[in-house]
């Protein structure tokens, strides 16, 4: 299956849809996680990689079921003493 991946500038938010869908026709998501998303990478799942710790079998059941799949990614720092 090819896809296009779809990250915004911090690389917080992740929209991985079927080559070619447009994201303004999903109408699932809210248009403020739509903001904001560079052009999309294009990647074969047969021999091209998802971005790292991504389960293949996962975002392809999201795709086919929901015609996307959505991840928000939240980082947290915690500062440690010696």
């Amino acid at each position: 299956m090819q896809f296009d991946i779809y990250r915004d500038q911090a690389l917080e938010r992740l929209l991985i849809v079927k080559r070619g869908t447009s994201i303004n026709q999903l109408k699932d998501l809210q248009p403020s996680f739509l903001n904001g998303l560079e052009r999309p990478n294009q990647v074969d799942s047969e021999v091209g990689s998802l971005p790292l710790g991504l389960n293949r079998k996962e975002v392809i059941e999201a795709v086919e079921h929901h015609g996307y799949f959505a991840r928000t990614l939240k980082v947290s720092i915690n500062e440690v003493d010696d």
